[in-house]
């Protein structure tokens, strides 16, 4: 009868105790990288894979991850998820991701699911504050959430401020005077902090910002909303959209009135998306650190659930400009 590979058969060879190996596989405790690549190679050549369904009974908490983002077809939040799930791999997770559509009660429903398949933690993009989660460790990340407090939350962020001053900077310094900002309303609070941002640094240079908003991120609300702005004022010659999308869809619009990008008018987005480089010209765009904002989640995540006490519950990350042709 063949003999059965356990955590032992690997101890004995690797050359390293049970506990060593233990600690390797659930990457808690000290081990050098020639220890756990040793580890791992006796592990990968004898096809063994640790129990997780058995480690879960014992711990009351399966070794899942949920994440709840509000739209997994816009890009941003897609580069999120693929950085968060590469991480949590490595340390023997898996990840449930639940698509809310931005829809409070589906949010709830898919809380109710996590809750029941008993997940470990929960990443949570929506800003919406996870009552219900009640044990389960939560990190919010990318949108703050409702009613937050650093004293009780734990979120990580990127500087939307600071991006929408960058982008009223990029406007300036390409010589523009009168300019709009065009962002989306509604339940992120992302978009309020990026015009806050774009409008103070407009002030300080005594530019009174036009603010533009349409009900929720949409292309054709853009065109809409752009086409409104030009016939009250054609002399427009700079706009800042809060999101690559909404930039898509003005730009779309002044093609279609003949406003010419970037000779008329200096247009910037937001997120950096490749919907910036589709169209010709690209767009300015800012670049927010996907792979940083998702590590920093995971690892926080990952210490609350290993019982870490988080002194710096806050994490925000620095934005930067992309500067293509449509400020040129």
């Amino acid at each position: 009868m063949p003999q059965k590979i356990n955590i032992k058969t690997i101890a004995a060879l690797s050359g390293v105790s049970v506990a060593t190996v233990s600690r390797i596989i659930n990457q808690n405790g000290r081990f050098s990288a020639e220890t756990e690549a040793r580890v791992r190679k006796v592990m990968e050549d004898l096809n063994y894979h640790p129990n997780t369904v058995a480690k879960s009974l014992r711990q009351d908490h399966s070794m899942v991850i949920g994440i709840l983002v509000p739209d997994i077809t816009n890009t941003h939040f897609s580069r999120l998820i693929l950085e968060i799930e590469t991480c949590l791999f490595r340390f023997g997770y898996s990840t449930l991701i639940c698509n809310t559509n931005e829809d409070r009660e589906l949010e709830k429903q898919h809380m109710d699911a996590l809750i029941s398949q008993r997940v470990s933690g929960i990443l949570c993009l929506t800003g919406n504050r996870q009552t219900a989660a009640g044990s389960i460790p939560v990190v919010y990340l990318d949108r703050r959430p409702d009613g937050y407090t650093e004293a009780e939350d734990h979120l990580v962020e990127s500087d939307n401020r600071q991006g929408g001053c960058l982008q009223a900077s990029a406007l300036l310094d390409a010589g523009c005077s009168n300019i709009a900002v065009l962002y989306a309303k509604g339940v992120d609070l992302n978009h309020m902090m990026r015009l806050e941002g774009c409008c103070q640094t407009l002030a300080m240079s005594g530019i009174n910002a036009k603010a533009l908003s349409v009900d929720r991120v949409s292309a054709p609300l853009a065109t809409a909303a752009i086409r409104e702005l030009a016939a009250q004022d054609p002399h427009i010659d700079g706009l800042a959209c809060t999101n690559d999308l909404l930039a898509v869809g003005a730009f779309l619009g002044l093609l279609e009135m003949g406003i010419r990008v970037p000779e008329m008018l200096k247009l910037t987005g937001y997120d950096d998306s490749p919907l910036a480089n589709v169209y010709n010209p690209s767009i300015t765009s800012i670049h927010q650190d996907a792979q940083a904002m998702a590590r920093s989640a995971a690892d926080m995540l990952l210490r609350m659930i290993d019982g870490e006490s988080i002194s710096g519950k806050h994490i925000m990350l620095p934005t930067r400009l992309i500067t293509r042709g449509s400020t040129k």
